[in-house]
């Protein structure tokens, strides 16, 4: 496993010449660079792939794993924290997994939709993805994972080859392209959106909009902060069709009111009762959902439906572009998502630990996890490189 320390390390890339990788380990750290990561992602068209780095190094399901962010340079005179963004030539944010707090050496990048883990220009981005994958393995990795967006760039497949190939050690490498669209576009009204979205949605959106008006006389408001109380906010929880833990609870209810960019939006009923809250954040355009909360027994309101139906038109009045579901959603609205493709790259080393990994994924029903879900996917074909 690599140390976890939050030093900045130099190593030479894989073929001994230039690029040159450096590793910066470690939440404080890696947030230092975060300005140098602003420049090179506009560099490379990934406009807000950093925006609220803290927000997701420190989210729950994050802060029991070891940051690193891997940095591919073209030069090796300084240290990670001199470098300018036209040093270099891709970054990665990939996540260590621990076991009981041991570093495990199964690294990922976290990242389903491939728009954050890996930024790197889109003609390089599966050459770099692929470098970061091998250095990684080739540092006592057991296990690398990383996910990006080939955008207009289809998967380099002759790239591929030629940073995976190693005579020196024999490794299982296997990639693939995956449909991971999460977005609907919004245009300049309703009307418009709407016509661009399936019938039966659209039909949905209207109908159970209305119906909660005219029946719960229902009150949407488009900003809860100054609102809604934690009490609030916990009664709610505790009577919804899918409560979080306390700890979930405490940290939504924090970044509503100290995230720049964050927003909780709700619909409240006549009595003032809230009976649905949904929240994300906003920025460059896009407006994207992180999470949402719905009283239950209201099941015959649809009031899940009911607040996007009005969240949709308060976004087009705001100017948004797009609006984007974190981790996609079981909705009707997925079926007129954008189209939009990720893809993956995984290494994985010859050892009893990744054999018992995979072994054992499915028994103890680790295979929740995406990682774990892809290495046991008998729809893979891994080749020993």
């Amino acid at each position: 496993m690599l140390a976890a320390c939050s030093d900045a390390t130099e190593f030479r890339s894989v073929n001994g010449d230039t690029p040159h990788v450096l590793v910066v380990r470690g939440r404080a750290d890696i947030l230092r660079m975060r300005p140098i990561l602003v420049s090179f992602s506009l560099f490379c068209d990934q406009t807000g792939a950093v925006d609220y780095l803290d927000y997701f190094l420190t989210n729950k399901e994050n802060r029991t794993k070891l940051p690193n962010l891997v940095l591919v340079a073209s030069r090796s005179d300084c240290n990670a924290f001199a470098l300018r963004a036209n040093d270099l030539k891709g970054a990665a944010l990939i996540y260590e997994y621990t076991l009981l707090g041991i570093p495990s050496g199964v690294f990922s990048t976290r990242d389903f939709n491939g728009l954050r883990g890996m930024i790197a220009p889109a003609a390089t981005r599966t050459k770099i993805s692929a470098m970061v994958c091998r250095y990684l393995a080739e540092h006592r990795a057991r296990v690398v994972h990383v996910t990006f967006s080939p955008d207009a760039e289809n998967f380099c497949q002759k790239c591929f080859e030629e940073v995976t190939q190693d005579p020196r050690k024999k490794r299982w490498w296997t990639a693939q392209s995956r449909e991971v669209g999460a977005s609907i576009a919004l245009h300049s009204t309703m009307d418009n959106t709407l016509a661009r979205i399936g019938k039966h949605t659209r039909r949905n959106l209207r109908y159970y909009r209305r119906k909660a008006e005219s029946e719960l006389g229902c009150i949407f408001e488009n900003d809860v902060y100054g609102m809604l109380t934690m009490a609030q906010f916990t009664e709610l929880n505790a009577s919804a069709t899918h409560s979080v833990p306390e700890a979930f609870l405490e940290r939504r209810f924090t970044v509503i009111s100290s995230l720049e960019g964050a927003f909780c939006a709700g619909i409240r009923s006549a009595n003032g009762q809230w009976i649905s809250l949904i929240g994300g954040r906003r920025h460059h355009g896009v407006t994207e959902i992180d999470w949402q909360m719905n009283r239950a027994g209201l099941a015959k309101y649809s009031v899940g439906t009911v607040i996007r139906s009005f969240l949709i038109e308060n976004e087009i009045k705001l100017g948004a572009e797009r609006l984007f579901f974190e981790g996609g959603t079981m909705h009707t609205m997925r079926h007129s998502f954008l189209p939009q493709e990720a893809v993956d790259i995984i290494v994985r080393n010859r050892c009893l630990f990744v054999y018992l990994l995979r072994k054992f994924a499915m028994p103890l029903r680790l295979e929740k996890n995406f990682l774990l879900q892809t290495l046991i996917d008998p729809g893979l074909k891994w080749h020993l490189r």
